[in-house]
């Protein structure tokens, strides 16, 4: 498993999407890839799952900003649980993503720690389920 890790962090080099000499991917506000200037935050190199790839984010400041399960090492499509932090280390919300999208019920917080309403998304995007067929 370490020697696929390694692999796979090769690959991110190799490409050029690790854009930091420290070897960490850095991320826009929309966890995108860009280069260090532009970042928000920064990600190690991916774990590999069984069913996707752990990855954790983290403001530059070095506090945990976000962890959840890719289907893909370049962090294209979000698949399985999320969690995001606020910068005090305190749960903003929790809940799954499937194929890229926010679904089932978000648990969400306040940043003192309670509970704000909880969130509910369809498994697709709503302009995707609606179909109108005209005769």
């Amino acid at each position: 498993m370490k020697l696929f890790t390694i692999v796979i962090f090769a690959a991110f080099c190799g490409a050029g999407i690790f854009s930091g000499d420290d070897g960490a991917l850095y991320l826009n506000d929309r966890m995108e890839p860009v280069h260090k200037k532009k970042a928000v935050y920064y990600c190690d190199p991916a774990e590999k799952l069984e069913d996707g790839y752990h990855i954790k984010a983290y403001f530059l400041s070095g506090e945990i900003k976000m962890e959840g399960v890719y289907a893909d090492p370049e962090m294209k499509t979000a698949h399985g649980p999320f969690t995001f932090y606020y910068r005090s280390g305190q749960t903003e919300s929790t809940g799954q993503y499937k194929d890229g999208h926010k679904y089932g019920i978000w648990q969400r917080y306040h940043p003192n720690g309670s509970a704000k309403s909880e969130k509910i998304y369809a498994v697709q995007p709503m302009l995707r389920a609606i179909e109108v067929s005209v005769d």
